[in-house]
């Protein structure tokens, strides 16, 4: 290759990396570092304990239900943690923590609880029901933290930062599956060659208010909920 040719591969991949798309903050990630900053927050091993149960109104004025077994099953489905070892980062509703701003978190005085589930009064307080007296994450912020955005996006904004994918089919480790507004899973893989079955990681509260790896069914998902794929502009 002569110095004119090297000089023209130089341009165009000066042109190729110009044109490459980037998360908000013109930064990018990999797939695999997607991935595992999600299994950060299912494998997270902490100590649940007394002080970290909360089913009143918090010195903010908020409503706390953190999913302890303390609270009445009859109540609420999905209620797990327990005094002594836990598995899993809890939910929390508008939640954001980092797996290590969790765990020192839960020592800080005053005291701070171990998540709090979404509830109905919850939902439709929005962000003005968030309170800053639980620690743990919810459904957009962990996909906003496993991407490494500057804050958390909620479902209703990360179609403007993502790219709708014409068919589930396309769908890459990563990328989400979304119901703005409503609810959002990072895709895994695929578990059969059909493409009927996917593995996801998300925070949510079926079977438990955690985060969680699990299979669902392509059908029921996407056919009878309308959840829809799509892929962020930050990854590569």
């Amino acid at each position: 290759m002569n110095r004119t040719q090297l000089l023209l591969l130089g341009v165009l991949l000066c042109l190729l990396s110009s044109c490459r798309s980037t998360g908000p903050d013109g930064a990018t990630i990999s797939r695999p570092e997607v991935l595992a900053h999600a299994r950060k927050y299912t494998a997270l091993t902490w100590q649940g304990k007394r002080r970290h149960a909360m089913h009143g109104t918090a010195p903010d004025g908020q409503r706390i239900d953190t999913p302890d077994v303390l609270f009445p099953k009859e109540k609420q489905k999905g209620f797990w943690w327990k005094e002594g070892q836990n598995v899993g980062m809890p939910y929390k509703w508008g939640g954001f923590d980092t797996p290590e701003q969790f765990t020192r978190r839960l020592e800080e005085e005053p005291v701070v609880y171990a998540g709090d589930y979404a509830s109905a009064n919850k939902v439709a307080g929005g962000d003005e029901s968030v309170s800053r007296y639980a620690a743990g994450i919810d459904c957009s912020g962990l996909v906003s933290r496993c991407w490494g955005l500057p804050r958390p996006y909620s479902t209703r904004e990360l179609p403007d930062i993502c790219t709708p994918l014409s068919s589930l089919d396309k769908l890459k480790p990563g990328d989400i599956i979304l119901r703005p507004g409503e609810h959002v899973q990072l895709f895994v893989r695929w578990e059969d060659d059909e493409h009927t079955k996917y593995r996801a990681i998300e925070a949510a509260g079926d079977p438990e208010w955690r985060c969680f790896e699990i299979i669902y069914n392509r059908h029921t998902l996407t056919t009878t909920r309308g959840f829809t794929p799509w892929r962020y502009k930050g990854i590569r």
